[in-house]
C-alpha cells in the first residue's frame, strides 16, 4: 500500500487547470457501457417504432447513474447548421419543487429560450414542441425522475403522465427517465405510464462481497490510477487500498468521485501534485457526512482491518451511505405520504443508540 504512483513535480505548472480533473475524468463501468449501448440504439430508432420509445433508468443516490446520462449527453454537443443549431440529445435535472412547468422551463432554458419562464404551461409546452424540432432533438433525458409528483397527488401523477405522453407522441423523439428507485412506483401506479415504458434498467450500487461487483470497483480504482496525472497517489490498484476506498464511500461511485474531488482540489488550492494516504483520509472527513459514524478507530484510511471484521464493516459503510444529509433527508421519497396516515408525524431522526440497534439489525 506504500507503493506510490510517482509524477515528477511541475512547480511551473498552474494547478488551477486541473480544477475539474474528477468532473471530466472518465471511467466506464459494464453499467456504462450497457446504458450508453442502449442509449444509443433508442436514438437511432426514433421515429421507426410503432410506439414512443420510454426507458426507465434507476439507481439508489450516489451510485453514479447521474454522471452515466451527463456523459453521454456530452457525446452530442450542439452544432451550428446552415439551418441554425442542431441539439440531438438534451439532458435535465427534474426541478426539486417537482412540477411539470418546472420541467418545461428546464428544457427551454437548456434549448436557449431567453423568455423560458413565460407564459402557461400549455403556451410554453407548444414552444418547447416547436424547439424540439427546430434543433432536431431526438433524445429527451430526465433526471431525478421521482421528484415529477407532488406528495399524495394523484393529479399530479396524472399531469405527469399526460405532458409525457404529449412529448412522447410527437414521434421525433424518445423519453429517458432517470431517478430513485422510488421512481418505479411512479411507473407502476398509473397505468398509462406502466404500459408504455419497457424493462426498468438498474444501475447497481457495488458490494464488496459479491466478487463480480468487486471486481467492478477495483477496476473503477485503475483505472483512475492510471488518469490521475499530474497528481501523484497511492496504489489504487492494491486490493487493500480498494477495500479501505470501499469502506469510505459505501460502494457508491458518487462518493468515490466526491472523496477524489476533494482531495484534488486540497492539493491544488495547497500548491502540491502529492496526495498521500492523509491527504485522501483528510478529503474523507470532509467531503463524506457520515464520516465519524463508520465503527472503525483511525477510520478507513487507517483503522485495522481484520478479516473477520471485513464484511460488518463493508456492510455498515453500505447501509450509511444509503441514508442522506440530516439537512437533505426526505423521509417520504416523495410518495412516501401515500404509505401512512396522514396524521402520522413524520420520523425522528435516530439517536446514536436507535442507530446502533439499527445498524445490527441490518447486518444480521
Amino acid at each position: 500500500m506504500n507503493h506510490v504512483l510517482n509524477v515528477p513535480p511541475q512547480p511551473t505548472t498552474d494547478l488551477t487547470l486541473h480544477l475539474s480533473k474528477m468532473a471530466m475524468l472518465r471511467v466506464e463501468t459494464p453499467i456504462f457501457v450497457e446504458s450508453h449501448d442502449i442509449l444509443g440504439r433508442v436514438l437511432k430508432e426514433v421515429g421507426t417504432t410503432c410506439t414512443p420509445a420510454f426507458k426507465h433508468f434507476v439507481g439508489h443516490s450516489k451510485a453514479g447513474k447521474s454522471y452515466i446520462f451527463r456523459q453521454f449527453e456530452m457525446k452530442f454537443p450542439a452544432e451550428r447548421t446552415p439551418t441554425g443549431i442542431r441539439k440531438e440529445v438534451i439532458y435535465v435535472q427534474v426541478p426539486s419543487q417537482g412540477t411539470i412547468t418546472g420541467v418545461v422551463e428546464a428544457l427551454l432554458e437548456a434549448l436557449g429560450d431567453p423568455k423560458y419562464a413565460e407564459g402557461p404551461v400549455n403556451k410554453k409546452t407548444a414552444r418547447l414542441k416547436k424547439l424540439l424540432v427546430k434543433v432536431g432533438c431526438k433524445m429527451v433525458i430526465l433526471d431525478e425522475f421521482q421528484e415529477l409528483v407532488d406528495k399524495n397527488q394523484n393529479r399530479s401523477l396524472s399531469l405527469t403522465t399526460n405532458w409525457l405522453k404529449e412529448l412522447a407522441e410527437m414521434g421525433t423523439l424518445s423519453v429517458v427517465c432517470v431517478g430513485l428507485p422510488s421512481s418505479s412506483r411512479i411507473v407502476r401506479h398509473w397505468e398509462q405510464l406502466r404500459t408504455r415504458f419497457s424493462r426498468t434498467i438498474e444501475i447497481p450500487v457495488h458490494d464488496w462481497t459479491d466478487a463480480r461487483s468487486r471486481k467492478v470497483f477495483r477496476s473503477v480504482l485503475r483505472g483512475v490510477y492510471s488518469s490521475m496525472a499530474p497528481f501523484s497517489v497511492p496504489d489504487l490498484t492494491s486490493e487493500e487500498l480498494s477495500l479501505r476506498f470501499f469502506i469510505a464511500c459505501g460502494g457508491r461511485l458518487g462518493l468515490l468521485w466526491r472523496i477524489l474531488d476533494q482531495a484534488v482540489k486540497d492539493a491544488i488550492w495547497e500548491n502540491r501534485t502529492e496526495i498521500s494516504l492523509a491527504h485522501l483520509d483528510a478529503a474523507f472527513q470532509e467531503a463524506i457526512w457520515y464520516a465519524g459514524e463508520i465503527p472503525m478507530e483511525g477510520g478507513p484510511f487507517y483503522g485495522s482491518l481484520s478479516p473477520d471484521q471485513q464484511q460488518r464493516l463493508c456492510g455498515v459503510a453500505m447501509y450509511l451511505a444509503q441514508r442522506p444529509p440530516k439537512d437533505q433527508e426526505d423521509e417520504e421519497l416523495h410518495l412516501g405520504s401515500m404509505q401512512r396516515d396522514k396524521e402520522e408525524a413524520p420520523a425522528k431522526p435516530l439517536s446514536k443508540k436507535q442507530l446502533k440497534a439499527e445498524l445490527n439489525r441490518a447486518l444480521t
